[in-house]
């Protein structure tokens, strides 16, 4: 029975440590962004990937090798790249 309610302790207390974890992760993520230039001009594909960013995006900075620059939306998808979804760059700058 001792087991039983440690057993129960340690899982109460990983429950705790994860909803902490999330709420942090969840706030890192809205603050991702608070940063960016409101006057991008470019985007920046990864040939790895095959997605393009915004110039500060996070996922871009994370990458490995370098980058492509497109001059739009529009050059990044005629070479077949998709939109990151974590940076939105179809979408309006903020």
């Amino acid at each position: 029975m001792n087991t039983n309610l440690l057993k129960g302790i340690g899982v109460a207390v990983l429950v705790v440590i994860l909803a902490v974890a999330y709420n942090m992760y969840s706030a890192s993520v809205e603050n991702d962004f608070k940063d960016i230039s409101r006057t991008e001009t470019y985007r920046m594909g990864d040939h790895y990937t095959g997605f393009y960013h915004r110039p500060g995006c996070p996922k871009l900075q994370q990458t490995h090798g370098g980058g492509i620059r497109f001059e739009s939306n529009e050059a990044a998808r005629a070479e077949g790249y998709s939109p990151c979804k974590r940076c939105d760059p179809d979408g309006p700058n903020e």
